[in-house]
């Protein structure tokens, strides 16, 4: 007998299943130290821990050691310059905390050594259970500074695992700690997808033996069955207003783009076509979605107007190209092979420039993260599945390698604040 067990948020474990490794860092990274303001604590040094590991983690800065320090300043006022400058130290980050009557408050600001002065100051407030993500929050908002980017420690991966028979659909923070496994199967777990509110995931589930799409509310833990089907169903895809979801199915006989209301479940046939029709992804405004056809004879991009139903192709360069997402209105980012490696890319729909971004060789799955500049992909190693990424700008690459069995299927939330 198939077991299925649903599992509402059941937190593993504190230690990160995922361990992110950097494997090519920025060519010049920000140099910076984070230290706590007025006093040393044990709570203040785990959130500059958490910090510190956060901003690592994207390659774009080399945080300082203790060690390495020439003097340790305890505030603005006591910062030796001449120190800081020997040390080509960009800023320090003074990180204040405040745990007082069930809330935890941090305080962060930002000396710039060449100007010997505070450029910048912000807090994040919350409940001391809160720790990590608050500090998650400050990560976010020196990156911001730095970058005019918004940072994304504080996001939440959702991803697919499987060890031996065991598939288990997964959600943890950024940095892989706070497991919490949303669903345990014998069977297969595919096509996780996040609400544009975050608040529910669908995905496909093959218990009972058959194909069954289901979303599920992250708040409560309610599971609702969309579609269920002795035929193939796959890739739900939420549309930007969260009312629809695009599916692959081949309920009428042959691989088909539909469209289901979620209120009503009216059913809308978007595509008509013997080639095969597969892997919908939506705009940004939700008058487009883009699939992968084999209409023209090899895998291909194309892009069909909801409403009109007038389609054009994307992709012309390579002979397999798939799995697309919108980048934003004019940029996409897909599978691509021109010879015999499978790579992410990135093209432009009006200059029709085309940029392979990841150099590692079979690579599947890219999901882009909230702000638009981080990609995460699922790639191998021999039958080894794990998670790999590349920042777009900086061209920082890492790979997140699970402890054990195999990873896949990554989706990147929303923003969550």
């Amino acid at each position: 007998m198939k077991r299925v067990i649903l599992l509402f948020f059941l937190v593993l474990e504190s230690k990160a299943d995922l361990v992110l490794e950097i494997t090519e860092s920025a060519s010049k990274p920000v140099k910076i130290a984070i230290l706590e303001k007025n006093s040393s604590s044990l709570v203040g040094q785990e959130i500059i821990n958490v910090i510190s590991n956060d901003l690592k983690r994207t390659g774009e800065f080399r945080v300082l050691g203790m060690d390495e320090l020439l003097s340790i300043p305890i505030n603005e006022d006591e910062v030796i310059q001449r120190d800081w400058l020997l040390l080509d130290v960009d800023s320090i980050i003074f990180v204040e905390v405040q745990n007082e009557d069930n809330d935890l408050e941090i305080a962060y600001s930002i000396f710039d050594i060449s100007y010997n002065e505070t450029e910048d100051k912000r807090r994040v407030l919350g409940l001391p259970d809160s720790l990590r993500q608050l500090s998650h929050y400050v990560s976010d908002g020196i990156y911001k500074y730095f970058y005019g980017i918004e940072g994304i420690s504080s996001t939440k991966l959702m991803y697919v695992t499987r060890n031996s028979d065991t598939h288990k659909l997964i959600i943890s923070d950024a940095d892989g700690f706070n497991e919490q496994v949303l669903l345990k199967s014998n069977n297969s777990i595919i096509s996780p997808a996040w609400s544009s509110d975050a608040k529910e995931i669908a995905y496909v589930s093959f218990e009972n033996n058959r194909a069954q799409v289901f979303t599920q509310n992250l708040a409560t833990g309610q599971r609702n069955l969309i579609l269920s089907s002795k035929s193939s169903v796959s890739s739900p895809a939420w549309s930007p207003d969260n009312k629809d979801l695009a599916f692959t199915s081949t309920k009428d006989g042959n691989s088909e783009i539909y469209i289901i209301n979620l209120k009503s479940r009216k059913i809308t046939r978007l595509t008509e076509n013997l080639a095969i029709d597969t892997e919908p992804a939506w705009s940004p405004d939700g008058k487009k979605i883009i699939f992968t056809s084999d209409r023209s004879g090899s895998p291909q991009i194309y892009e069909i107007n909801v409403r009109s139903k007038l389609k054009r192709r994307l992709t012309t360069e390579g002979n397999y190209n798939a799995r697309a997402s919108y980048l934003d209105k004019d940029e996409i980012i897909f599978v691509h092979r021109s010879k015999t490696d499978f790579n992410i890319a990135k093209l432009d729909l009006g200059s029709r420039n085309l940029e392979v971004l990841s150099s590692t060789r079979n690579d599947e799955s890219p999901c882009i993260a909230p702000n638009g500049n981080v990609i995460i992909y699922s790639t191998k190693d021999g039958n080894l599945s794990y998670l790999a990424g590349i920042n777009i700008s900086s061209k920082v690459s890492f790979k997140l390698p699970a402890l054990y069995g195999e990873l896949k299927e990554p989706a990147w939330s929303p923003f969550l604040r």
